[in-house]
């Protein structure tokens, strides 16, 4: 077991150097209504890197950029309804943070609810579905967008720099779109076809968060694999933040226009 966990750091830093997917943004056939559903999508999905039962579409409309991620099996829209869902953009295609934009925005999980989750691939879940559904349907209401280092709360349509999300939870899984304009950050209109835009799908990591924890290691900010970052916080929420550190893991890919 011991020889296990030394190898870990090892095998982190052999995927952090592998070279992220390439994705093609494919120019939209037709005008995309961001409504949450993926009826107009099937032929563009793909899966998300490193992601089972989560798949990913990419879209240019017009000066937008459209994104939509399907949680394809119960395991993965437990896990956004849990912690959300966000979208990284880097226009110099790699892996800097320069536009995020996190929807749904539930309040900061407690590990009870994390454990309850089924936090393994295949481990049984114990969580309430009322009580997960009603997490996910408090996380509608906004969207957290961060531009550098600061963050900020708006309307889910068209509230901060015209971005847009929606998302829906039904007996065919969980769709969360977005519409990001070009121009809400610096650099992202000037992108032309032919050039790579990174982006980021970052998740809750339900796994490493309830290991942590039962290694007692789920207090303060102790060391993060690398792309991992903690889940933006609400005043709010009431959680007594010092007794859990929330993993999140960060799927990197590099997008190109047709």
């Amino acid at each position: 077991m011991r020889s296990a966990l030394l190898a870990l750091p090892l095998f982190a830093l052999a995927a952090c150097s592998a070279p992220a997917p390439i994705y093609a943004i494919e120019t939209a056939p037709s005008a995309t209504v961001v409504n949450g559903t993926a009826d107009e999508w099937p032929a563009a999905l793909r899966p998300v890197p490193d992601e089972s039962g989560l798949s990913l579409g990419l879209r240019r409309d017009g000066g937008d950029l459209v994104v939509v991620v399907v949680a394809g099996d119960d395991r993965q829209a437990r896990r956004i309804a849990l912690g959300g869902l966000a979208v990284w953009l880097d226009p110099a295609g790699g892996t800097d943070r320069v536009l995020g934009v996190r929807y749904p925005t539930p309040e900061d999980p407690d590990i009870e609810s994390i454990m309850r989750s089924g936090p393994r691939r295949g481990g049984p879940s114990t969580a309430d579905p009322q009580q997960l559904r009603r997490r996910f349907e408090a996380g509608l209401d906004a969207v957290e967008v961060t531009a550098g280092v600061v963050t900020q709360r708006s309307a889910p349509m068209g509230g901060y720099a015209g971005i847009e999300a929606a998302a829906t939870w039904g007996a065919r899984g969980m769709v969360v779109e977005f519409r990001i304009p070009m121009d809400a950050t610096p650099g992202l209109r000037d992108t032309p076809p032919g050039d790579a835009l990174g982006i980021g799908i970052e998740l809750l990591d339900v796994s490493r968060t309830a290991f942590r924890q039962t290694r007692g290691e789920g207090r303060g900010d102790g060391p993060r694999d690398a792309g991992d970052r903690p889940m933006p916080t609400d005043d709010r929420s009431g959680i007594d933040r010092e007794s859990i550190t929330v993993e999140t893991v960060t799927r990197w890919l590099r997008a190109e226009a047709e």
